[in-house]
Protein backbone atom coordinates (compact mmCIF):
# COMPACT_ATOMS: atom_id res chain seq x y z
CA UNK A 1 0.00 0.00 0.00
CA UNK A 2 1.50 3.09 -1.01
CA UNK A 3 1.32 6.48 1.07
CA UNK A 4 -1.80 8.10 -0.77
CA UNK A 5 -3.78 4.86 -0.80
CA UNK A 6 -3.10 4.41 3.04
CA UNK A 7 -3.82 7.75 3.94
CA UNK A 8 -7.48 7.55 1.42
CA UNK A 9 -7.96 4.67 3.59
CA UNK A 10 -7.33 6.38 6.61
CA UNK A 11 -9.79 8.97 5.80
CA UNK A 12 -12.64 6.65 4.80
CA UNK A 13 -12.87 5.08 8.73
CA UNK A 14 -13.19 8.99 9.39
CA UNK A 15 -9.66 9.43 10.57
CA UNK A 16 -9.63 13.34 9.95
CA UNK A 17 -12.65 13.39 12.73
CA UNK A 18 -10.25 11.15 14.89
CA UNK A 19 -7.72 13.45 14.39
CA UNK A 20 -9.05 16.55 14.31
CA UNK A 21 -10.98 15.51 17.64
CA UNK A 22 -7.87 14.91 19.05
CA UNK A 23 -5.73 18.12 18.11
CA UNK A 24 -9.16 20.47 19.51
CA UNK A 25 -9.42 18.18 22.69
CA UNK A 26 -5.59 19.02 23.30
CA UNK A 27 -5.68 22.39 22.48
CA UNK A 28 -8.79 23.47 24.66
CA UNK A 29 -7.15 21.40 27.08
CA UNK A 30 -4.12 23.50 26.80
CA UNK A 31 -6.38 26.77 27.35
CA UNK A 32 -7.87 25.99 30.49
CA UNK A 33 -4.28 24.96 32.05
CA UNK A 34 -3.49 28.18 30.21
CA UNK A 35 -5.85 30.35 32.03
CA UNK A 36 -5.42 28.00 35.28
CA UNK A 37 -1.83 28.62 35.55
CA UNK A 38 -2.44 32.11 34.88
CA UNK A 39 -5.21 33.20 37.35
CA UNK A 40 -3.60 30.50 40.35
CA UNK A 41 -0.70 30.67 42.07
CA UNK A 42 2.60 28.19 41.32
CA UNK A 43 1.56 26.62 44.39
CA UNK A 44 -2.19 25.93 44.17
CA UNK A 45 -1.07 24.79 40.25
CA UNK A 46 1.65 22.42 41.97
CA UNK A 47 -0.73 21.32 44.41
CA UNK A 48 -3.31 20.17 41.93
CA UNK A 49 -0.90 18.56 39.44
CA UNK A 50 0.81 16.70 42.47
CA UNK A 51 -2.64 14.93 43.43
CA UNK A 52 -3.56 14.14 39.39
CA UNK A 53 -0.83 12.46 38.98
CA UNK A 54 -1.53 10.22 41.93
CA UNK A 55 -5.00 9.81 40.57
CA UNK A 56 -3.22 9.18 37.04
CA UNK A 57 -1.23 6.49 37.92
CA UNK A 58 -4.78 4.61 38.96
CA UNK A 59 -6.80 5.61 36.21
CA UNK A 60 -5.70 1.96 34.52
CA UNK A 61 -7.19 0.26 37.02
CA UNK A 62 -10.87 1.91 35.90
CA UNK A 63 -13.02 -1.10 35.45
CA UNK A 64 -10.15 -3.63 35.30
CA UNK A 65 -9.81 -3.71 32.03
CA UNK A 66 -13.03 -4.06 31.50
CA UNK A 67 -13.64 -1.33 28.74
CA UNK A 68 -10.66 -2.43 26.93
CA UNK A 69 -11.92 -5.59 26.69
CA UNK A 70 -14.89 -4.94 25.52
CA UNK A 71 -13.62 -2.70 22.32
CA UNK A 72 -11.50 -5.86 21.16
CA UNK A 73 -14.16 -8.57 21.98
CA UNK A 74 -16.83 -6.58 20.41
CA UNK A 75 -14.92 -6.43 17.19
CA UNK A 76 -15.76 -9.96 16.95
CA UNK A 77 -19.60 -10.00 18.12
CA UNK A 78 -21.60 -10.33 15.37
CA UNK A 79 -24.50 -7.66 15.30
CA UNK A 80 -25.78 -4.64 17.28
CA UNK A 81 -27.42 -7.15 19.95
CA UNK A 82 -24.54 -9.04 20.64
CA UNK A 83 -22.32 -5.91 20.71
CA UNK A 84 -24.87 -4.44 23.09
CA UNK A 85 -25.34 -7.56 25.23
CA UNK A 86 -21.28 -7.64 25.80
CA UNK A 87 -21.34 -3.97 26.43
CA UNK A 88 -23.93 -4.61 29.39
CA UNK A 89 -21.87 -7.13 30.85
CA UNK A 90 -18.49 -4.82 30.74
CA UNK A 91 -20.26 -1.69 31.93
CA UNK A 92 -21.66 -3.19 35.26
CA UNK A 93 -18.81 -4.77 36.02
CA UNK A 94 -16.49 -1.83 35.61
CA UNK A 95 -18.45 0.96 37.27
CA UNK A 96 -18.37 -1.84 40.07
CA UNK A 97 -14.80 -2.15 40.58
CA UNK A 98 -14.39 2.07 39.46
CA UNK A 99 -16.75 2.78 42.34
CA UNK A 100 -14.65 0.67 44.97
CA UNK A 101 -11.40 2.11 43.90
CA UNK A 102 -12.55 5.50 44.25
CA UNK A 103 -13.77 4.36 47.95
CA UNK A 104 -10.22 3.36 48.50
CA UNK A 105 -8.15 6.34 47.32
CA UNK A 106 -10.86 8.45 49.28
CA UNK A 107 -10.15 6.00 52.57
CA UNK A 108 -6.29 6.84 51.29
CA UNK A 109 -6.27 10.28 50.71
CA UNK A 110 -4.28 11.87 53.44
CA UNK A 111 -1.46 9.19 53.45
CA UNK A 112 -1.00 9.37 49.75
CA UNK A 113 -1.02 13.21 49.89
CA UNK A 114 1.33 13.16 52.65
CA UNK A 115 4.44 14.87 50.71
CA UNK A 116 1.95 17.75 50.09
CA UNK A 117 -0.79 18.02 52.51
CA UNK A 118 -2.14 21.24 50.39
CA UNK A 119 -3.50 18.40 47.67
CA UNK A 120 -5.75 16.52 49.95
CA UNK A 121 -8.87 18.66 48.52
CA UNK A 122 -7.90 18.02 45.15
CA UNK A 123 -7.06 15.00 45.22
CA UNK A 124 -10.07 13.78 46.62
CA UNK A 125 -12.61 15.76 44.21
CA UNK A 126 -10.22 14.41 40.76
CA UNK A 127 -10.36 10.55 42.20
CA UNK A 128 -14.06 10.92 40.77
CA UNK A 129 -12.23 11.41 37.27
CA UNK A 130 -12.00 6.87 37.54
CA UNK A 131 -15.65 6.44 37.39
CA UNK A 132 -16.68 9.48 35.13
CA UNK A 133 -13.71 8.99 32.09
CA UNK A 134 -14.69 5.38 32.48
CA UNK A 135 -18.34 6.05 31.30
CA UNK A 136 -16.99 8.19 28.45
CA UNK A 137 -14.30 5.78 27.69
CA UNK A 138 -16.85 3.28 27.64
CA UNK A 139 -19.22 4.80 25.28
CA UNK A 140 -16.82 5.71 22.39
CA UNK A 141 -16.02 2.64 22.83
CA UNK A 142 -19.28 1.30 21.58
CA UNK A 143 -19.06 4.14 19.06
CA UNK A 144 -16.14 2.57 17.43
CA UNK A 145 -17.19 -1.05 17.46
CA UNK A 146 -19.93 -0.21 15.75
CA UNK A 147 -17.41 1.76 12.77
CA UNK A 148 -18.91 4.99 14.00
CA UNK A 149 -15.77 6.60 14.78
CA UNK A 150 -17.09 10.42 14.00
CA UNK A 151 -19.21 9.45 17.24
CA UNK A 152 -16.27 8.68 19.50
CA UNK A 153 -14.78 12.31 17.60
CA UNK A 154 -17.84 14.10 18.80
CA UNK A 155 -17.81 12.86 22.43
CA UNK A 156 -14.30 14.50 22.66
CA UNK A 157 -15.37 17.64 21.05
CA UNK A 158 -17.77 17.50 23.05
CA UNK A 159 -15.70 16.68 26.16
CA UNK A 160 -13.14 19.47 25.43
CA UNK A 161 -15.66 22.09 24.75
CA UNK A 162 -17.42 21.60 28.76
CA UNK A 163 -13.92 21.38 30.28
CA UNK A 164 -12.67 24.57 29.09
CA UNK A 165 -16.19 26.63 29.98
CA UNK A 166 -16.50 24.82 33.35
CA UNK A 167 -12.31 25.59 34.27
CA UNK A 168 -13.11 29.36 33.35
CA UNK A 169 -16.30 29.76 35.23
CA UNK A 170 -15.33 27.45 38.20
CA UNK A 171 -11.93 28.83 38.69
CA UNK A 172 -12.86 31.95 38.62
CA UNK A 173 -15.67 31.43 41.24
CA UNK A 174 -13.65 28.75 43.79
CA UNK A 175 -10.06 28.58 42.78
CA UNK A 176 -8.16 25.92 41.94
CA UNK A 177 -10.66 23.61 43.46
CA UNK A 178 -13.11 24.83 41.05
CA UNK A 179 -10.65 23.14 37.90
CA UNK A 180 -10.50 19.78 39.56
CA UNK A 181 -14.24 19.95 39.91
CA UNK A 182 -14.40 20.78 36.36
CA UNK A 183 -12.16 17.82 35.42
CA UNK A 184 -13.92 15.12 37.47
CA UNK A 185 -17.49 15.95 36.13
CA UNK A 186 -16.55 17.27 32.11
CA UNK A 187 -16.02 13.30 31.06
CA UNK A 188 -19.60 12.45 32.47
CA UNK A 189 -21.71 15.24 30.98
CA UNK A 190 -20.09 14.66 27.57
CA UNK A 191 -21.07 10.99 27.57
CA UNK A 192 -24.22 11.10 28.82
CA UNK A 193 -25.90 12.37 25.68
CA UNK A 194 -24.37 10.20 23.21
CA UNK A 195 -24.84 7.78 25.53
CA UNK A 196 -28.87 7.96 25.85
CA UNK A 197 -29.12 8.21 21.70
CA UNK A 198 -27.45 5.15 21.47
CA UNK A 199 -29.46 3.45 24.33
CA UNK A 200 -27.11 2.95 26.70
CA UNK A 201 -27.68 3.88 29.79
CA UNK A 202 -29.48 1.34 31.01
CA UNK A 203 -28.16 -1.28 33.80
CA UNK A 204 -28.65 -5.08 33.03
CA UNK A 205 -26.37 -7.51 35.54
CA UNK A 206 -25.95 -9.63 32.21
CA UNK A 207 -23.61 -12.92 31.82
CA UNK A 208 -20.56 -13.11 29.33
CA UNK A 209 -21.12 -15.25 26.60
CA UNK A 210 -19.20 -18.22 26.39
CA UNK A 211 -17.18 -17.24 22.66
CA UNK A 212 -15.65 -14.94 24.71
CA UNK A 213 -12.86 -16.70 26.31
CA UNK A 214 -10.29 -14.67 27.43
CA UNK A 215 -12.09 -11.61 28.18
CA UNK A 216 -10.90 -10.71 31.80
CA UNK A 217 -7.02 -11.64 30.92
CA UNK A 218 -7.59 -10.04 27.67
CA UNK A 219 -8.28 -6.65 30.48
CA UNK A 220 -5.65 -7.58 32.95
CA UNK A 221 -2.97 -7.45 30.50
CA UNK A 222 -4.19 -4.31 29.14
CA UNK A 223 -4.56 -2.69 32.44
CA UNK A 224 -1.04 -3.87 33.77
CA UNK A 225 0.40 -2.38 30.27
CA UNK A 226 -1.79 1.18 30.66
CA UNK A 227 -0.53 1.15 34.58
CA UNK A 228 3.28 0.82 33.90
CA UNK A 229 3.10 3.20 31.07
CA UNK A 230 1.26 5.51 33.26
CA UNK A 231 3.74 5.05 35.99
CA UNK A 232 6.67 6.65 34.33
CA UNK A 233 4.64 9.98 33.83
CA UNK A 234 3.76 9.85 37.29
CA UNK A 235 6.17 8.62 39.53
CA UNK A 236 9.25 11.28 38.69
CA UNK A 237 5.97 13.95 39.99
CA UNK A 238 5.50 11.91 42.73
CA UNK A 239 9.56 11.50 43.70
CA UNK A 240 10.10 15.69 43.04
CA UNK A 241 7.26 16.18 45.36
CA UNK A 242 8.99 14.20 47.81
CA UNK A 243 12.65 15.40 46.92
CA UNK A 244 12.90 18.60 45.80
CA UNK A 245 12.55 21.92 48.07
CA UNK A 246 9.88 24.23 47.33
CA UNK A 247 7.75 21.08 46.17
CA UNK A 248 4.82 22.75 44.24
CA UNK A 249 6.28 25.06 42.74
CA UNK A 250 9.41 22.91 41.17
CA UNK A 251 6.39 20.18 40.54
CA UNK A 252 4.00 22.55 38.33
CA UNK A 253 7.23 24.01 36.45
CA UNK A 254 7.98 19.99 35.76
CA UNK A 255 4.67 19.18 35.07
CA UNK A 256 4.00 22.19 32.36
CA UNK A 257 7.29 21.06 30.91
CA UNK A 258 5.99 17.42 30.11
CA UNK A 259 2.28 19.09 28.74
CA UNK A 260 3.78 19.25 25.00
CA UNK A 261 5.36 16.11 24.84
CA UNK A 262 2.47 14.25 26.21
CA UNK A 263 0.01 15.95 23.72
CA UNK A 264 1.88 15.22 20.56
CA UNK A 265 1.05 11.80 21.12
CA UNK A 266 -2.42 12.87 19.72
CA UNK A 267 -0.71 12.15 16.30
CA UNK A 268 -0.10 8.12 16.88
CA UNK A 269 -3.05 8.08 19.38
CA UNK A 270 -5.52 9.35 16.56
CA UNK A 271 -4.32 6.94 13.92
CA UNK A 272 -4.02 3.84 15.97
CA UNK A 273 -7.48 4.43 17.73
CA UNK A 274 -9.34 4.88 14.19
CA UNK A 275 -7.80 1.72 12.97
CA UNK A 276 -8.01 -0.45 16.20
CA UNK A 277 -10.91 -2.34 14.94
CA UNK A 278 -10.22 -2.90 11.61
CA UNK A 279 -6.50 -4.38 12.61
CA UNK A 280 -8.60 -6.52 14.71
CA UNK A 281 -10.33 -7.95 12.30
CA UNK A 282 -7.42 -8.41 10.51
CA UNK A 283 -5.99 -10.57 13.22
CA UNK A 284 -5.54 -13.63 11.25
CA UNK A 285 -3.56 -11.72 8.41
CA UNK A 286 0.04 -10.88 9.33
CA UNK A 287 0.93 -9.82 5.80
CA UNK A 288 -1.90 -6.95 5.97
CA UNK A 289 -0.49 -6.28 9.20
CA UNK A 290 2.83 -5.66 8.05
CA UNK A 291 1.45 -3.41 5.08
CA UNK A 292 -0.47 -1.35 7.33
CA UNK A 293 2.41 -0.37 8.95
CA UNK A 294 4.81 0.35 6.67
CA UNK A 295 2.19 2.58 5.00
CA UNK A 296 2.18 4.65 8.50
CA UNK A 297 6.01 5.07 8.64
CA UNK A 298 5.97 6.38 5.64
CA UNK A 299 3.19 9.07 6.22
CA UNK A 300 2.73 9.94 9.78
CA UNK A 301 5.90 8.46 10.93
CA UNK A 302 7.46 10.93 9.06
CA UNK A 303 5.02 14.01 10.02
CA UNK A 304 5.85 12.91 13.42
CA UNK A 305 9.26 13.60 13.17
CA UNK A 306 9.11 17.19 11.01
CA UNK A 307 6.19 18.03 14.52
CA UNK A 308 8.47 17.27 16.88
CA UNK A 309 11.56 19.45 15.08
CA UNK A 310 9.23 22.13 14.91
CA UNK A 311 8.67 21.90 18.66
CA UNK A 312 12.32 21.65 19.90
CA UNK A 313 13.20 24.49 18.33
CA UNK A 314 10.03 26.64 20.03
CA UNK A 315 10.18 24.98 23.07
CA UNK A 316 11.22 27.89 25.30
CA UNK A 317 9.01 30.53 22.93
CA UNK A 318 6.24 27.59 24.03
CA UNK A 319 6.61 27.57 28.00
CA UNK A 320 6.39 31.49 28.53
CA UNK A 321 2.94 31.18 27.26
CA UNK A 322 2.37 29.27 30.75
CA UNK A 323 3.66 31.91 32.56
CA UNK A 324 7.57 33.55 32.33
CA UNK A 325 8.39 31.15 35.02
CA UNK A 326 7.66 27.82 33.35
CA UNK A 327 10.54 28.53 30.80
CA UNK A 328 13.33 26.84 32.79
CA UNK A 329 11.40 23.60 31.98
CA UNK A 330 12.66 24.09 28.23
CA UNK A 331 15.56 21.82 28.55
CA UNK A 332 13.45 18.83 30.53
CA UNK A 333 10.21 19.84 27.29
CA UNK A 334 13.57 18.61 25.19
CA UNK A 335 14.24 15.84 26.87
CA UNK A 336 10.50 14.26 26.81
CA UNK A 337 10.30 15.79 23.00
CA UNK A 338 13.24 12.87 22.12
CA UNK A 339 10.92 10.40 24.13
CA UNK A 340 8.21 10.97 22.22
CA UNK A 341 9.62 10.27 18.77
CA UNK A 342 10.43 7.03 20.12
CA UNK A 343 6.90 6.29 21.48
CA UNK A 344 5.36 7.68 17.76
CA UNK A 345 7.45 5.44 15.65
CA UNK A 346 7.47 2.51 17.57
CA UNK A 347 5.65 2.30 21.06
CA UNK A 348 2.14 3.98 20.62
CA UNK A 349 1.43 2.20 16.57
CA UNK A 350 3.37 -1.51 18.28
CA UNK A 351 1.19 -1.20 21.62
CA UNK A 352 -2.18 -0.56 19.77
CA UNK A 353 -1.85 -3.39 17.22
CA UNK A 354 -0.49 -6.04 19.75
CA UNK A 355 -3.72 -5.41 21.58
CA UNK A 356 -6.01 -5.37 18.61
CA UNK A 357 -4.78 -8.43 17.80
CA UNK A 358 -5.29 -9.88 20.97
CA UNK A 359 -2.14 -10.18 22.39
CA UNK A 360 -2.11 -7.52 25.43
CA UNK A 361 0.03 -9.79 27.05
CA UNK A 362 3.19 -9.22 24.71
CA UNK A 363 2.09 -5.83 25.36
CA UNK A 364 2.95 -5.69 28.40
CA UNK A 365 5.78 -7.52 28.67
CA UNK A 366 6.90 -4.76 26.39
Amino acid sequence: MNSIDYVKAFLQRHGHWMMAANVVTKLLGFAAVVFVTRNTTEGEYGAYSYAMNLVGAVVPFMGFGAYQAFLRYASDATGQRAKKTLFAYAFSRGVVASVGLIALLQLLASLLCGAIPESVAAFRIVSFVVLTTLVMEYVKSYARSMHLNHISARIDVTYALILVTATVGLTLGIGILGYAVAVALAPLLAALGFGFKMGLLGWRWEALDSRHVGFWSYGVFTTVGALLAQTFYSVDVFLIGHLVGEKASAVAVYRVALLIPMATSVLPISVAATDFVKNAHQKDNPQALRAYMRGYWKTFGLLSFAALGVLWCLSPWLLTVFGASYAEGATVMRVFLLGSLGAHWLRVPYGHLLSAVGRADLNTYV
